[in-house]
């Protein structure tokens, strides 16, 4: 008598389908960098932290603080000389009626400018707030591009308020202090590879711009920095 063989079975599971991964067909598509549209206002800004960039620069001039912040506060004269500045025009000016805690007399514009970098370009309206005669304050106030752009301008002459000079020549030392500060942010995070090439370029080259025009306007500093 032959032994009983006794066979394991296992439940039959019927055979999937698999399509083999070469067959699989693999969605990619290329757009140009600027013809990427802009992200809604109202989601979260994943680049907020890494897309905002903050400059600052000292620099000792040959001229006085009055010069300094003359140049600096004539927006209509930007685009002759300011980097990537394409087009700056003033739209209105008011004279607040008081002065700051400097005894400053207090003017806002509202100037309209225009930027080219890379390809791309923008126009938009910002208010600059002049101190005279030792801030300026430029904010972007009308922008599709920037979440952020504000730049300041402060300018510290050299002698001291207890000069021994006459009060005229106190008011006008021979050399003085501009500090530059820039804070600028992209409105959409696609936009923060060209944010870093723009935002580095131009925070470099912004106080040489304005020494170069302050060489044009008013000549060589007469007295060397220190």
């Amino acid at each position: 008598m032959l032994p009983r063989i006794h066979l394991l079975t296992a439940p039959f599971q019927p055979f999937q389908t698999l399509r083999p991964p070469y067959l699989i067909p693999l969605a990619t598509t290329t757009r140009s960098f600027f013809s990427l549209p802009p992200l809604p206002t109202g989601l979260p800004n994943p680049f907020a932290d890494s897309s905002k960039k903050e400059y600052s620069e000292r620099k000792l001039l040959n001229y006085s603080q009055q010069q300094l912040y003359d140049v600096v506060s004539d927006v209509d004269q930007y685009n002759l000389f300011v980097p990537w500045c394409t087009h700056s025009r003033v739209l209105s000016t008011k004279t607040v009626p008081r002065k700051d805690k400097n005894h400053a007399v207090v003017t806002v514009m509202k100037a309209e400018l225009g930027v080219g970098f890379k390809g791309f370009s923008e126009q938009y309206v910002s208010e600059v707030t002049c101190n005279r005669p030792w801030r300026v304050r430029a904010i972007s106030t009308d922008s599709s591009l920037f979440r952020t752009l504000v730049t300041t301008w402060r300018f510290t002459p050299t002698t001291p308020h207890f000069t021994s000079l006459t009060a005229s020549r106190a008011l006008q030392p021979p050399s003085c202090y501009i500090d530059f500060g820039i804070i600028f942010e992209f409105a959409s995070p696609l936009h923060v590879q060209v944010a870093n090439l723009f935002f580095d370029q131009i925070s470099k080259d912004m106080i040489r711009a304005f020494e170069q025009r302050c060489e044009k306007v008013y000549g060589k500093g007469e007295f060397k920095a220190k």
